[in-house]
């Protein structure tokens, strides 16, 4: 069987237009991440206060580790809403994805045991489906990076 060749991110069509890193404050400014970082999938993780939303690139495989922070600061101040994007090393990636599968295995226990009288979105199944998507990206860095060895 013939394994396709990966593209390096400098040559991808989605990842060429976006950086190694990229920091913007979006409440108080006009700049914005590149649009490119909405083409990257989403793998699990919420990308919310601080937890690191793990990304890929369909094209060329490359990780991501995606962020947004928002504060209002309660009314008391100017408050801000931070993004942020970088592209990650294997070593990296395989070190958010274990971290990101933790926290989606304590999420999918949390919601599965919720039982609340209002209806809600299925916040288990997502946490079980990013799990599922994780532990695959998971298993198949752990392979590349042991052949590499």
């Amino acid at each position: 069987m013939h394994k396709k060749k990966q593209t390096p991110p400098e040559a991808c069509s989605i990842c060429s237009g976006i950086p190694e890193y990229k920091f913007v404050e979006t409440l108080h400014t006009d700049e914005r991440l590149p649009e490119q970082v909405k083409q990257l999938l989403v793998l699990g993780g919420y990308g919310l206060h601080g937890s690191e939303q793990v990304r890929k690139c369909p094209e060329c495989g490359a990780f991501y580790s995606f962020l947004h922070d928002h504060d209002s600061e309660s009314g008391m101040g100017f408050g801000y809403t931070d993004e942020a994007i970088k592209r990650l090393t294997p070593d990296q990636a395989l070190d958010l994805i274990e971290k990101t599968c933790k926290s989606s295995e304590q999420e999918a226990a949390y919601w599965s045991e919720r039982r609340d009288d209002y209806p809600r979105p299925d916040f288990a199944g997502m946490h079980r489906e990013w799990l599922k998507q994780l532990e695959r990206e998971r298993d198949a860095l752990r392979s590349l990076l042991d052949r590499n060895l």
